[in-house]
């Protein structure tokens, strides 16, 4: 079982379009694909038109979780919305409270993949997420603070490696929003080609109309518009993803 997750500390970066367009490519790749949504804003369950009574809130306090399947092979966990706020309080002052997502599904069974949809902020619940994946996926827009963003996603999963011992976590660069008509695109792809050089997708996720589209119909990019770039550039994503792992 692959466990992933798309993190960044910079709002506004196609994380959970990444996470959800993904998600639903490895499925259709005939993968069983759970998708964790660790937002408290509900992004992924709103997405796919769908409500979990007991989400991710539920299932790191009580271990009881719904586990809602919304199209062939692709599975997803509700966040659980403002509990999981108060969840992550609960949990603030317990022993082993960076494993408690890893020690929730130690009994998972039946899947290929499992995704982690996190939020753009360094607290206790991305901190479980990254302690329980293998590879972080960090979106990277084509602006400065997507930059400053990525590097501190770094550093957060510098330590949180160095205080779980979880030597098996890995990251790789996602370049996102992509407009070659614009010189910024051109000059930012080539900064983060060479400062993350090795780290980074053969992918490019180029700006595209669809992909913004699609969770107001809720669809996926292979449902809206299977013909768009969009759609073509996260199945080429999909396919290194399955490469690499």
């Amino acid at each position: 079982m692959k466990k992933l997750a798309v993190m960044t500390m910079k709002g506004g970066t196609g994380k959970t379009t990444t996470a959800i367009n993904v998600a639903h490519g490895l499925s259709l790749c005939g993968n069983k694909v759970l998708l964790i949504d660790c937002d408290p804003q509900r992004n992924v369950a709103i997405t796919f038109g769908v409500y979990g009574r007991r989400g991710l809130a539920q299932l790191l306090t009580t271990g009881n979780v719904e586990i809602l399947q919304v199209r062939d092979n692709l599975y997803i966990i509700d966040s659980g919305g403002r509990k999981l706020i108060e969840v992550e309080l609960q949990l603030g002052g317990s022993e082993q409270r960076e494993h408690r997502l890893r020690e929730s599904l130690r009994y998972l069974q039946g899947c290929d993949f499992v995704f982690c949809d996190c939020p753009p902020s360094v607290n206790l619940i991305n901190v479980n997420a990254l302690a329980y994946c293998d590879l972080i996926i960090i979106p990277i827009a084509m602006d400065y603070l997507s930059q400053v963003g990525a590097r501190q996603t770094v550093e957060v999963i510098d330590d949180i490696k160095e205080r779980t011992g979880n030597d098996s976590m890995n990251f790789r660069i996602l370049p996102t929003f992509y407009d070659a008509r614009t010189r910024i695109s051109k000059e930012v792809l080539g900064r983060i080609r060479e400062r993350f050089s090795g780290r980074i997708f053969n992918t490019v996720i180029r700006v595209n109309t669809a992909l913004s589209e699609a969770p107001h119909y809720n669809k996926t990019i292979y449902e809206h518009a299977p013909l768009s770039r969009g759609a073509f550039d996260y199945y080429r994503l999909t396919e290194e993803i399955l490469d690499c792992c």
